[in-house]
């Protein structure tokens, strides 16, 4: 009998230890599973976080798209502007003209570059050679020998000009 006992208390030892052992287990599983659950959700929050970039940035270069869209015909345009401009100086009819184009085009964008009396700027305008003034503070527009333009804040043609020296 009391061989039996020693054998119940060896294996109610044992099965302590090893429902120690268990639940030692679950816990390192448990705790490997939620530090891979975290991890599944930080990459899944980049993700949602870099397609939200992607999206924001193609509705912007969608945006852009539209908005310099008829950027080319435009610049196709100018030399006739100009040429416009030139004959508007000796026909009133021509003047007519030209000014209901520059109008169609200023609506869609199109703007000129003020030059004469202003600061030479090289992001707007191009200086073709200097010339002496002494009414005038060096390094201003003096002539303006071709008319440059923006379109929606974006120069698609400098300004040609001349510059004050003394």
């Amino acid at each position: 009998m009391a061989n039996e006992n020693d054998e119940r208390s060896v294996s109610s030892t044992m099965r302590a230890e090893e429902s120690g052992n268990e639940e030692e287990d679950l816990a390192t599983q448990l705790s490997l599973a939620e530090a891979l659950a975290n991890e599944r959700l930080e990459q899944l929050m980049r993700c949602r976080a870099d397609l939200d970039n992607v999206m924001k940035r193609a509705a912007k270069d969608k945006e852009d798209y539209i908005k310099y869209a008829s950027e080319k015909l435009i610049c196709k345009l100018l030399p006739v502007l100009d040429s416009l401009d030139q004959a508007a100086k000796h026909d009133e009819g021509v003047k007519v003209l030209s000014l209901q184009l520059q109008g169609i085009l200023s609506s869609e964008g199109l703007m000129p570059i003020e030059a004469i009396g202003r600061r030479f700027d090289p992001y707007m305008h191009e200086a073709l050679f200097q010339v002496k003034c002494e009414e005038q503070e060096e390094g201003t527009v003096a002539e303006e020998i071709q008319k440059g333009y923006t379109f929606n804040s974006r120069v698609i043609r400098f300004s040609k000009v001349a510059v004050t020296k003394r």
